[in-house]
């Protein structure tokens, strides 16, 4: 099984291309839907507890969609050149799989959407990409970034299928660049 994680704060893009890449026995879940907490830097995870955070939200179910997939498959528009807020709490409250060994060999893609087109989105998604590059040294994944799409410009950018003239090919390449 593999994990999607839309990162966005709706249900366009991100959530699109995620559900249309994702097989059936797979999980998605949408982070709009979500109730998750800020990481209080209380350290109980790093003392105590080895695979979940002492708070008890839905963050419990992203931690069991870790352990139990294969691959984790992210994807976030660009917000202020960076991924989103509920993205990045997320990642903060892996705290206790990174002091752990949890997300050892694990495989994380990211998939990034901007408004921009792919050409102008590329020097936000080298920071992202860095960012991630980063993080996936201490808390020990594997880190491949697939591609940052454009959504094309504000007025249209809730759907990206109209952007891509041929989107189901799109779709072909991300599977394949997923399935590596």
């Amino acid at each position: 099984m593999n994990l999607y994680i839309n990162g966005s704060n709706r249900k366009k893009n991100c959530y699109r291309i995620l559900n249309d890449i994702k097989e059936k026995e797979d999980k998605l879940i949408s982070l709009s839907d979500t109730k998750i907490n800020f990481c209080r830097g209380c350290c109980s995870c790093i003392k105590e507890l080895d695979t979940h955070c002492i708070m008890q939200d839905d963050m419990q179910e992203i931690y069991k969609g870790i352990i139990d997939s294969d691959k984790i498959i992210i994807a976030s528009p660009i917000y202020m050149n960076h991924i989103t807020g509920i993205l990045k709490n997320v990642i903060d409250r892996l705290n206790p799989f990174s002091n752990h060994g949890n997300l050892k060999d694990k495989k994380i893609y990211l998939i990034l959407i901007g408004q921009m087109n792919e050409e102008d989105n590329e020097e936000v998604a080298s920071l992202v990409k860095r960012f991630f590059e980063s993080i996936s040294e201490f808390m020990e994944f594997e880190f491949h970034f697939v591609k940052c799409l454009s959504s094309g410009d504000i007025e249209s950018c809730d759907d990206i299928t109209e952007t891509y003239e041929d989107y189901a090919n799109l779709v072909k390449e991300i599977k394949k660049e997923i399935s590596k």
